[in-house]
């Protein structure tokens, strides 16, 4: 019992006498390995002799003068204070701060270049005419395939089925389709590049 009185009349005088920080709490983004400020007119030995129960607690340290502390902390709450006060009287407009398109979206329209528009509108509509020729050039080569490798052929790359599929809908072998496949593939092939 006498021993928990010492402790709590020692940590009453120490409360007196210095003042602490938790430096990561204090300061985002600290890496320093004390993790505490003591703010005292106490010396270092002077602390170890008087508290070093409540001392050991803290370990490792860096020691402050009170006067070094009471600028810290003035500095601190001068700036909680004007963090408070920005919150309170936000600009609207923000003129000053980088916050207006934040606010006013709408004087922020993309800018359309109509060359650019322009440009765009024919890369699409050359794409589109030279897509609706090779069409024209694949069914003008379907044409001039035999009936049967055509049937094949379009089963077999359009519908997906297997040779396996397609012969026994047609009735017949798996390797006649099969040749017939390939062979169609090497007519449409050099009656494509020919045309």
């Amino acid at each position: 019992m006498t021993k928990n009185n010492k402790l709590n009349n020692q940590e009453e005088l120490f409360a007196r006498d210095c003042k602490l920080m938790n430096l990561k709490y204090e300061y985002d983004g600290y890496t320093g390995t004390e993790k505490w400020a003591v703010i005292t007119e106490l010396t270092e030995e002077e602390l170890w002799d008087k508290y070093p129960d409540i001392i050991s607690r803290y370990t490792p340290f860096v020691l402050l003068s009170m006067a070094q502390g009471k600028v810290i902390i003035d500095d601190n709450r001068e700036t909680h204070r004007c963090e408070m006060r920005d919150a309170r009287h936000l600009d609207a407009f923000c003129y000053e701060d980088d916050l207006f398109e934040q606010f006013h979206n709408e004087a922020f329209l993309d800018f359309v270049d109509p060359f650019e528009l322009r440009e765009a509108e024919e890369i699409a509509e050359r794409k589109e005419l030279q897509r609706l020729r090779e069409i024209e050039k694949v069914r003008i080569v379907l044409s001039m395939m035999k009936p049967a490798q055509e049937r094949r052929l379009y089963k077999f790359v359009i519908e997906g089925k297997s040779c396996r599929e397609i012969a026994v809908e047609e009735g017949t072998y798996h390797s006649s389709v099969s040749k017939s496949i390939e062979a169609a593939k090497k007519n449409f092939k050099k009656f494509y590049e020919n045309l």
